[in-house]
């Protein structure tokens, strides 16, 4: 198995963590604004197929971490963030 440190340092885990939180995001928005719509439905799915597998396996090697290394990757990723 790699190793956590690595994957997570290495910059792919945290540009993924922070394309999930995005898309995220903008799902809520869809539920808050149409919740039943078929397009909201649809992005649901689209994320859970694309995303949410990837997303879930990063942030476990994230979790996995030493709490001062994910202190520094979460300013890293607020850093990046819009």
């Amino acid at each position: 198995m790699a190793d956590p440190v690595l994957a997570a340092e290495d910059g792919g885990d945290i540009e993924l963590l922070v394309r999930a939180r995005r898309r995220l995001r903008d799902l809520v928005v869809q539920l808050e604004v149409a919740p039943f719509a078929d397009r909201t439905a649809r992005s649901m799915r689209a994320y859970l197929d694309e995303d949410a597998a990837p997303a879930q396996a990063a942030f476990a090697r994230w979790a996995a971490l030493p709490k001062a290394a994910r202190d520094t990757l979460a300013a890293r990723m607020r850093q990046e963030q819009p």
